[in-house]
């Protein structure tokens, strides 16, 4: 494996595209792109922030010696001891609470925040997801709800690639739309609620594929104009 196909590896286990790795390391798409097509390779400081962004191994990106090799073997990855999206203690792979699965790996790349952009405000079935999936105590879901100015409402921050892609997909679309996941750099929140999506979402699970709250809204007004002919 060569340079270009390491830069490439490393930046699709971030879960990254071309565009976003070019934001984090201030070049652009297309200088990302000639790098991994190997028409032209980034300078030892460029290396060198990609390496700490992405907490990867310089001696991996440019030498291809995984972390490790030729010295003596150190512990295991211990997977943490309370789960990423819900906060609650998890022993063994699955949490037991809201279903998240362990990583195996220790988390690279950047941390992320879900948002939902508007809500079914005070709703007891939203009250009660952000306390299953996010680990939000009934009664402050409740009260966050209740607060949730008109431009969003900030639900979890600090998530793995992983944990923010289970949220997005497990929070009700009914009572979540639309939801965002937006890089987490440690801004204050109001400097979340601006920020623009960083990832596309996923598929809702099973069960979460609603119509979401504006069109529930939109369907009972149809409902309601029809009946008007009557």
């Amino acid at each position: 494996m060569e340079l270009k196909d390491r830069i490439a590896a490393v930046r699709k286990a971030a879960g990254l595209t071309q565009e976003q790795l070019g934001e984090l390391l201030g070049v652009s798409r297309q200088a990302v792109s000639r790098w991994e097509s190997g028409q032209t390779s980034p300078d030892a400081a460029t290396l060198a922030a990609l390496c700490e962004k992405l907490r990867v191994s310089a001696d991996y990106v440019l030498l291809g010696k995984e972390p490790g090799e030729g010295q003596s073997t150190g512990p295991a990855y211990e997977p943490p001891d309370t789960c990423p999206c819900c906060g609650r203690p998890v022993e063994g792979s699955i949490c037991p609470s809201c279903g998240f699965t362990l990583p195996t790996t220790p988390p690279r790349g950047p941390r992320y925040a879900i948002i939902s952009e508007s809500i079914y405000f005070q709703n007891e079935k939203a009250a009660q997801q952000l306390e299953h999936f996010c680990g939000i105590p009934l009664e402050q879901a409740k009260a966050i709800l209740k607060a949730a100015s008109v431009t969003g409402v900030l639900l979890r921050r600090d998530l793995t690639d992983s944990a923010a892609q289970y949220l997005a997909a497990h929070l009700s679309r009914d009572l979540f739309s639309p939801l965002r996941i937006v890089e987490d750099a440690g801004e204050a929140e109001d400097a979340l609620l601006a920020k623009p999506s960083a990832m596309t979402l996923p598929p809702p699970a099973e069960g979460n594929s609603g119509i979401g709250f504006f069109g529930v809204v939109l369907a009972v007004i149809v409902a309601l104009l029809i009946l008007s002919f009557f």
